[in-house]
């Protein structure tokens, strides 16, 4: 008998209109902020963004919107960010998390590897944890650099999460299971390949700071529930042996000896000035449309 997922796992943003429980997913991202360093990575994604001499800003794949607030922060008064993500009820939250800051956040619903923007419109534009849910993560890189001016800044912040260690009693049963979940994810060891990509879309002066990022057990298990059930599901794992190794797992926890995370990774990089058109063109060359103006479905901002 085949269970019922709970589907608020990082496989679902993908679909995030048609998944059978949004909230769950908007409530996974909300518990994320409880992981050891992720915080600090998301401030030095903030960093390397300039925001400081930034007038405009687009946060890229923006979700609830929790970064955008910290954004705008960092920016001079009078500045302008904007958020973009593909789900309507994501744009739709970002709209309740932001009402506070009225006209001085714009948020839209479109695609990332077809942002409704024009050519050199923001000085800054980042993403955090996007592309590992995208089918084309350099397409997606292309349009960020496309919609960067001249001499602004690009920033992505993503986990390669082929780089997942867990320290556990059962180490066969735990390779097993974070190997299968990096081989199931959308774009599982994208951290390692973004600076690649980065230089590919024509971005100059590529850096790139690697960081552990520590997780705790609460997180895990809602990270990696519907993993393990489906791996019962597919025969391979028994419920016993499922069982066990989440009953390891709590007692690991109950002594305060939890210790599992993966490496995240923060690239960064300036557009090449007289690059303004490279990237419309490089979506022409793949049979992408570029931004249309009058065919953009947005949800416009206040």
């Amino acid at each position: 008998m085949v269970r019922a997922l709970n589907r608020s796992g990082p496989a679902e943003f993908g679909a995030v209109d048609t998944s059978s429980d949004p909230s769950a997913l908007i409530g996974f991202l909300d518990a994320a902020k409880s992981v050891t360093g992720l915080g600090e990575a998301k401030g030095r994604l903030l960093e390397q963004s300039a925001l400081g001499q930034a007038r405009t800003a687009l946060d890229v794949g923006c979700g609830t919107g929790a970064d955008l607030a910290a954004m705008a922060r960092r920016m001079p008064p009078g500045a302008q960010v904007s958020g973009v993500d593909a789900s309507e009820t994501m744009i739709a939250e970002a709209h309740r998390r932001t009402a506070n800051l009225g006209a001085q956040v714009s948020l839209r619903v479109g695609e990332a590897t077809g942002l409704p923007y024009p050519d050199n419109a923001f000085d800054a534009c980042l993403a955090d944890t996007v592309l590992q849910h995208v089918r084309d993560p350099a397409q997606v890189l292309i349009e960020m650099a496309r919609v960067t001016r001249p001499g602004g800044r690009v920033a992505a912040l993503e986990f390669d999460l082929g780089t997942t260690f867990l320290d556990h009693p059962d180490s066969q049963t735990t390779q097993i299971i974070l190997d299968t979940f990096t081989d199931a994810a959308v774009q599982g060891r994208i951290g390692r390949q973004v600076p690649r990509l980065f230089r590919l879309a024509d971005l100059a002066d590529v850096s790139v700071t690697p960081a552990a990022i520590l997780g705790n057990a609460a997180f895990w298990r809602i990270l990696y529930q519907d993993h393990v059930d489906r791996l019962q599901d597919q025969g391979v794992l028994t419920a016993q042996e499922a069982s066990q190794w989440w009953a390891d797992l709590e007692v690991l926890a109950q002594a305060g000896s939890f210790l599992g995370g993966a490496v995240i990774f923060l690239t960064a990089a300036t557009k090449r000035a007289g690059s303004a058109t490279s990237a419309a063109k490089a979506c022409c060359q793949e049979g992408r449309p570029a931004y249309d103006g009058d065919a953009t479905a947005a949800s416009d901002g206040r």
